[in-house]
């Protein structure tokens, strides 16, 4: 069955005036994202470790490269952000890493790799947000999280503990700066079909059998979309949610009702 004809086409112009930033932005939900959020009016600044130059220009973005887990290149993407477009209104921590081990195989490095990109980057990336967006009077934070920060999962360990950590993270966050009129949110899609995804999926010994696996504990039967992702994202970062900070939006196939 088709499930195109159920992808939703909302009105242009929810996000018009505003300068969105959005890590990870190279390819798969980053880029969903941005491409989206361009479509709904909004100034789009597209970060990666990679360049995305060639993606930013053909949505009418901007890329700056940055690494979300180095300070002084998140401080140069807030400041340079802020110094031309006058933002941000909305930022977007996508950026995030993934690999299939249980503790006994992670290694430390693995470990820190893992938390410095997925845990420690959306740190820094509020941290030297926040104070922009108080200047301007408010904003919005949409930190991306997972499924498998509300539910654990068999070899995804480290993985499951940073994307914990940012749920909590963005709770604290909110009650932290709701006053300053910033409101904080995650997101915590399951699994949907990225390359990050099929890059876990090929590192299996089977990776039909483990694709399969993931579209039979969803209810749906199915991998989530990055479009899909990408309207949930702009739910939360335009006035649709004006009364939503601290919460999840779990958006899993449901993943996690069972």
């Amino acid at each position: 069955m088709s499930h195109d004809n159920l992808r939703p086409q909302p009105s242009a112009g929810q996000l018009t005036g505003r300068t969105a930033v959005v890590t990870g932005a190279k390819q798969g939900l980053g880029l969903a994202i941005a491409e989206r959020f361009a479509r709904e009016g909004a100034t789009v600044v597209m970060s990666d470790v990679v360049d995305a130059g060639a993606e930013a220009a053909e949505l009418g973005a901007h890329f700056v490269a940055a690494d979300v887990s180095d300070e002084e290149q998140v401080k140069a993407l807030i400041a340079h952000t802020a110094a031309t477009f006058g933002g941000p209104d909305v930022l977007v921590n996508n950026a995030g890493i993934e690999f299939a081990k249980t503790i006994l195989d992670t290694t430390v490095d693995e470990w820190d790799r893992l938390m410095s990109v997925n845990l420690r980057g959306v740190f820094l990336c509020c941290k030297h947000t926040v104070p922009a967006m108080t200047a301007r009077g408010g904003g919005v934070i949409v930190n991306i999280a997972s499924e498998l920060g509300l539910v654990g999962d068999a070899g995804v360990a480290a993985y499951c503990a940073s994307k914990g950590g940012v749920i909590q993270l963005t709770k604290a966050t909110a009650i932290d700066h709701a006053k300053a009129g910033i409101r904080v949110n995650a997101l915590c899609p399951g699994p949907i079909s990225t390359q990050l995804l099929e890059e876990v999926f090929q590192a299996s010994d089977d990776p039909e059998g483990m694709r399969a696996t993931f579209e039979e504990r969803t209810l749906l039967g199915r991998l989530g979309r990055p479009d899909e992702v990408a309207s949930a994202a702009l739910f939360l970062a335009s006035d649709q949610s004006s009364n939503m900070t601290g919460a999840n939006l779990v958006l899993d196939g449901g993943w996690t009702a069972r």
